[in-house]
């Protein structure tokens, strides 16, 4: 398994079907994948290689979000102990063990979790906390039921989708929200792969279905001159 660095894309953005807005427009959510300390930090039980470097640029766009009010929609995993995945993977983010906790600088104080199951979307408070957790057993944070009537409420947003890893949880967060005609923008500074070649063909993937391609620094600049500072 090569130790991937972090991916820039420097080829083309291709729309293909899924047409979107590549300018930064509408109300910007975070899309925080999988922050996780399994797989972030290098004692985790599912390591990403080298995820940890990519921490500064976690903690400035949480920063970000906390200074300006941005909402995060967090995803998480939370298997059982006996969770059928793990024939594929080794045990990871079991629920309740300090490896399923997020690394601090993801983890706002005020947060509000919803597990994997109908209904909880319900219990969701108005207004929204600033930090909101879709929990998940799959690659995909859409596979949670509460992830669409949440969508459904938020409207026309620009997402903003940073995390681990590239070619498994991310992509597949990407494409969901595209799958649903949402602008989505991949900030490609604060992601890590397991692979060089899975994130490679990950990227490709999104920016095939239409997710731009975005830095760190391009992105607060942006935030910056929208609320003139």
């Amino acid at each position: 398994m090569e130790r991937s660095g972090i991916i820039i894309w420097a080829g083309p953005l291709v729309p293909d079907r899924f047409p979107q807005e590549k300018t930064v427009q509408k109300t910007p959510i975070w899309v925080d994948i999988d922050t996780q300390v399994d797989f972030v930090l290098p004692h985790g039980k599912l390591y990403v290689p080298q995820a940890e470097q990519i921490i500064p640029n976690l903690r400035r766009l949480m920063e970000c979000a906390r200074r300006e009010g941005i909402l995060v929609l967090s995803s998480a995993d939370a298997h059982p102990p006996d969770d059928p995945s793990f024939e594929q993977w080794p045990p990871h983010c079991v629920e309740g063990t300090e490896g399923q906790e997020r690394i601090p600088e993801t983890q706002f104080e005020t947060s509000w979790v919803l597990p994997n199951r109908p209904g909880c979307y319900s219990q969701l408070p108005t207004p929204l906390p600033p930090q909101v957790i879709l929990e998940k057993q799959d690659y995909d944070i859409s596979s949670n039921p509460n992830f669409d009537p949440l969508l459904e409420r938020l409207g026309e947003r620009d997402f903003f989708l940073f995390g681990v890893a590239t070619e498994y949880c991310v992509v597949s967060a990407g494409l969901a929200l595209r799958r649903r005609g949402k602008n989505v923008h991949l900030i490609t500074d604060a992601i890590r792969a397991i692979s060089e070649e899975g994130g490679r063909k990950a990227i490709d993937q999104m920016c095939e279905a239409g997710v731009a391609l975005r830095s760190t620094e391009e992105v607060l600049a942006a935030r910056r001159s929208a609320v003139g500072k």
